[in-house]
């Protein structure tokens, strides 16, 4: 109660109070440990301002559902390449385990968002992000800080922030929001179904089915499908977003360009700088500004202009 501010205690906690003794009156332990734990959630919420009552907490609401799909939607690959390809099954087994276990972590986050299963969503994705980033250093430690770090420190700084700002905007949104519409839903599925289909056309090679695509010139084209979908993707949500309007219409943006901000922090991290394709996929987005501009000023003017007499 004390993390509560001052001000918010004195109004609501008497009420807080007693919905907590009644959520835990007779309860067990864990019972008892998860109500504190959602009443210590609410308080850093209220004193960071985090809830849907504030410009920030609509922020992280709108973005997360962008930022899960941008982040999750490549494990789909991820995982059928570890079942698929024998090379990566002699990696080792405790690491063809692991990779295995946090890609489907990742799937199942964004099959449950996709189903509307919020909750489950953001825990699963959550985990399947932190997991990554712990073995990844666990298992490429000495060469990540003799190298990586000595030679790139931005870029293993990278490697620590933004898994973390993932986690932080999916844990931070609040508990009611989003409410993840159909169109979050809709757009979800949208952004996975395209990552894996160009994922597995750039992969070809790892399916020895697919391999009559690798033809010279047809691998880098492929490649740079694969990198530039998901800005192009999030480019047509942007225009979207906007060109409708509406009280969500500048969460939503805001939103976008916070998933399109985290894809290519990744890119960064990953790559150990950002592909040209990153510079190139900002176009998409200046073009879906502007393109919702003149839709929206063409609406105006419209609607705007007087009924000419009969």
């Amino acid at each position: 109660m004390r993390l509560y501010p001052a001000h918010y205690r004195r109004e609501h906690g008497e009420e807080i109070a007693a919905i907590y003794a009644e959520a835990t009156q007779g309860a067990t332990k864990p019972a008892r440990l998860r109500e504190a734990a959602d009443l210590t959630g609410h308080a850093l919420r209220v004193r960071l301002s985090l809830t849907s009552a504030n410009p920030a907490g609509r922020l992280l609401a709108a973005a997360a559902p962008y930022v899960l799909a941008v982040v999750c939607a490549p494990a789909l690959f991820r995982l059928l390449r570890n079942a698929a390809h024998p090379i990566v099954r002699q990696n080792g087994a405790w690491a063809w385990a692991v990779g295995t276990g946090t890609a489907l972590a990742l799937t199942s986050a964004v099959l449950c968002a996709a189903g509307g299963r919020w909750g489950s969503a953001r825990m699963l994705a959550a985990f399947g992000v932190v997991t990554e980033e712990i073995v990844q250093w666990a298992g490429m430690g000495s060469y990540l800080v003799y190298h990586h770090c000595a030679d790139g420190p931005a870029a293993a700084l990278v490697n620590i922030l933004c898994p973390t700002c993932v986690v932080l905007i999916l844990l931070g949104c609040p508990l009611d929001l989003p409410a993840v519409s159909r169109r979050d839903r809709t757009m979800i599925a949208v952004v996975a179904v395209t990552v894996f289909v160009t994922q597995v056309a750039a992969g070809s090679g790892f399916f020895p089915q697919l391999t009559e695509w690798d033809r010279p010139g047809v691998g880098g084209v492929l490649w740079s499908v694969e990198r530039l979908a998901p800005p192009a993707l999030l480019a047509v949500f942007l225009f979207v977003a906007l060109a409708r309007g509406g009280r969500r219409a500048l969460p939503a943006a805001a939103g976008v360009l916070t998933a399109a901000a985290i894809l290519a922090w990744r890119d960064f991290a990953s790559l150990g700088f950002l592909p040209d394709d990153g510079f190139i996929a900002a176009y998409p987005f200046g073009a879906a500004v502007l393109a919702a501009i003149v839709v929206r000023l063409r609406r105006r003017t419209h609607h705007g202009t007087p009924a000419q007499p009969a």
